[in-house]
């Protein structure tokens, strides 16, 4: 972890794209492969093909954003950087999709009874209608991971809570008559049962891969290094051996303060601002230069960080055998506070029976006593 850098935006596409991937080289190793991995597919989407123009304005103008956040994360910034681990390791973003996928996805059946009882199942309406998406999902895991989930108490979700009454199959709340004795419509039936799922999908904090989630727990006891969890510290930036850049850089630009707003002009050495831009006001009275919220990262913050995170993970494995899938949640155990050397001052005069003396004495009465 570093200062803000004060580096110029890049003026091209590719010159965006490296110093994305060279401030995500800074993130902690385990959230490291995602980032990098998003930032690549998002540049090679666009990269062949025709591409809307204004879309692709709007990409380049996000991507921006983005490298500015990243730079405030590693210079000290711990909620961004809280948002970015949550991102890399599935509790929000596009890797929890990737992650409700692959515990929604269907086994593929092994004999030809389990085909025809999945092929029945698709069919089990009587009116005429095309497969949806609710036909692909296995929505007994899905509501087995659910129950689990509901009754685990969960520090602070960023999905919002997940109550028991959630994870009840959702073709119970269907009613059988309408309003006016007749049968319920079965394609409204049908809309109904699909918006209560994705309802409960958007609550379901999908499980981490085995491997992933056990070095996880490592970090979140200390164990960084049997975790493989390590920082980098970031490299001096370079500076040019001719001075004209830096003299360039130091003069007044007074054009900008004759034709726009003074505010909009130094908004980027606002001290609630400096961690994004990574400007510093000199002319600062006080002459503390250093923006507001920054943090000194220690081994401290980023097991008690990650130990957060580790409590809204889990991990899952169908049983083949008995045909359920087996959850297991993170569980912090119970520690009980030890007391420190200068607390200890309190208690050593204090004799070790202590407690043995109020026991001949009988329990006291409480209320009034009665007036003779």
């Amino acid at each position: 972890m570093s200062r803000p850098l004060q580096l110029p935006p890049p003026t091209t596409t590719l010159g965006l794209y490296r110093q994305l991937l060279r401030e995500s080289s800074y993130l902690p190793s385990l959230a490291r492969p995602h980032v990098d991995h998003q930032i690549k597919d998002r540049f090679r989407r666009y990269q062949k093909g025709h591409v809307d123009n204004g879309r692709l304005r709007k990409k380049l103008k996000d991507a921006h954003h983005e490298l500015r956040v990243l730079r405030a994360a590693n210079a000290g910034d711990m909620n961004r950087m809280q948002k970015i681990l949550l991102k890399a390791f599935g509790r929000t973003g596009s890797r929890r999709r990737d992650l409700f996928s692959n515990l929604v996805r269907r086994p593929p059946p092994a004999t030809t009874e389990e085909l025809e009882a999945q092929v029945s199942g698709t069919r089990a309406w009587s009116f005429d209608r095309d497969p949806d998406w609710l036909d692909g999902w296995d929505t007994e895991a899905l509501l087995a991971f659910a129950k689990v989930q509901a009754k685990t108490s969960l520090p602070s979700s960023p999905r919002g809570p997940l109550l028991p009454k959630h994870a009840v199959s959702p073709d119970k709340d269907i009613p059988k008559e309408n309003v006016y004795g007749n049968p319920f419509p079965e394609k409204v039936a049908r809309t109904k049962v699909r918006k209560l799922y994705a309802s409960l999908a958007d609550r379901v904090l999908p499980p981490l891969p085995e491997s992933e989630w056990d070095r996880l727990a490592l970090v979140a006891e200390g164990k960084f290094e049997e975790a493989g969890w390590y920082v980098p510290s970031r490299r001096s930036a370079a500076k040019s051996l001719a001075g004209d850049a830096d003299a360039q850089a130091g003069e007044w630009k007074w054009q900008l303060y004759a034709t726009r707003p003074v505010g909009l002009v130094d908004v980027a050495q606002n001290k609630k601002q400096r961690l994004l831009s990574g400007a510093l006001d000199e002319n600062t009275p006080h002459g503390n230069t250093q923006p507001v919220d920054r943090h000194i990262y220690t081994a401290k913050f980023w097991k008690r960080l990650v130990k957060s995170i580790w409590l809204l993970t889990a991990k899952g494995t169908r049983d083949p055998e008995r045909g359920g899938y087996r959850v297991t949640w993170a569980r912090a155990p119970f520690q009980a506070p030890t007391a420190t050397t200068s607390g200890m001052e309190f208690f050593e005069s204090l004799p070790v029976d202590a407690s043995l003396s109020n026991k001949t004495k009988g329990p006291k009465k409480r209320g009034r006593k009665s007036a003779r």
